[in-house]
């Protein structure tokens, strides 16, 4: 008997022992385990299209290197990062979605309008006092527009209301250009022209940017009627004869 249990002990010590033995090998294997890690959607973020990518809504999201395939050509590296901070999205993301580079280099194929009660409406722009190329959709902006043509004074409609026998008569101007510019918004671009992303992606897309001179814009749009400063800035516009506005671009925050 003695010596059956002398043979239980050790065939136990032995177990134990290749169990540690196994538990240190798996523990070395999975250490030396390489793994990359991708750009994703951290928890609790979701991204819209036209919102810009920050790095508080994204997250890495680390792949083992033996299963990678093809993701390499596809996805973008976390340590790529800052290559893709600030860029606007042109789709929308959830948590645990990869950033695609596809994502990032095809235009997309709609106004991003993300709320029922949005509408895009367009201003016509001066491109002589703006570089549209440095305004992306998603970024949001102002505008500036001359004030509503006043009438002429009474001295001034009398003095063009004399002439002399040699002249011919002339219209008797009623309106004078108002000089005050006012500053309208902010509103989120929708789009440049046909650019519904940025200049790069518009560029690698292979599509000729047209009417940079026309910018869409989003705005609220609630019991048939525009939001106030919407409505405002479609009031001067008419006021000036629709004359092109310029325009005011805000600084692009992380929030």
């Amino acid at each position: 008997m003695t010596n059956s249990k002398i043979a239980l002990a050790v065939a136990a010590a032995l177990g134990i022992a290749g169990a540690a033995l196994n538990l240190m090998y798996l523990h070395q294997q999975a250490g030396q385990f390489e793994k990359l890690e991708f750009i994703g959607i951290a928890k609790g973020a979701t991204i819209m299209p036209g919102d810009r990518f920050t790095e508080d809504k994204l997250a890495p999201v680390p792949v083992p290197k033996e299963a990678l395939g093809e993701l390499l050509e596809y996805a973008v590296l976390w340590k790529d990062r800052q290559t893709v901070i600030g860029m606007s999205a042109l789709k929308s993301y959830t948590r645990g979605e990869l950033i695609l580079r596809m994502d990032l280099r095809t235009p997309p194929a709609a106004l991003a309008l993300t709320r029922e009660d949005e509408r895009a409406i367009f201003i016509p722009v001066d491109t002589r006092t703006f570089v549209p190329a440095l305004v992306t959709p998603g970024d949001m902006v102002s505008f500036y527009v001359t004030g509503a043509p006043v009438a002429a004074s009474s001295a001034e409609a009398e003095g063009d209301s004399v002439l002399t026998e040699s002249e011919s008569p002339q219209p008797t101007p009623a309106q004078r250009p108002g000089q005050k510019a006012e500053v309208i918004g902010p509103f989120r671009v929708l789009s440049l022209g046909n650019r519904l992303g940025s200049a790069d992606v518009q560029k690698a897309s292979g599509v000729s940017q047209l009417q940079e001179n026309v910018i869409s814009i989003a705005v609220k749009f609630q019991n048939d009627q525009f939001e106030p400063k919407a409505a405002k800035l479609l009031s001067r516009l008419q006021a000036s004869g629709f004359r092109q506005a310029g325009v005011v671009l805000h600084p692009r925050t992380s929030k």
